[in-house]
């Protein structure tokens, strides 16, 4: 799915559904607790595969400058996975 079909979708929808919270149906369970956002950042992950999901570019330029031995490429040594002004939906915890 993409932004405009979602969008197509949520205009179908009758008006008493849009006050209601977003479902993201799973297998085995729900996610009720779901935020909308505009990144204000590029993002990375680490190209070793270490990272455990992905950080902002000033976490990771943070992360290269406390650790310089660990990624002498900086920047070069993550991947760049989302572009500043991506829309995204998350999961809140």
């Amino acid at each position: 799915m993409n932004w405009n079909e979602l969008k197509q979708f949520c205009n179908s929808l009758p008006e008493r559904e849009l006050t209601k919270n977003v479902i993201l149906w799973r297998e085995d369970e729900s996610i009720t607790k779901i935020n909308a956002e505009v990144l204000t950042e590029d993002h990375y992950i680490d190209r070793e595969g270490d990272m455990e999901g992905c950080a902002p570019e000033s976490e990771i330029n943070y992360m290269i400058r406390m650790n310089e031995d660990e990624y002498p490429n900086g920047l070069e040594d993550f991947k760049k996975v989302y572009d500043k002004g991506t829309p995204i939906l998350w999961e809140e915890i």
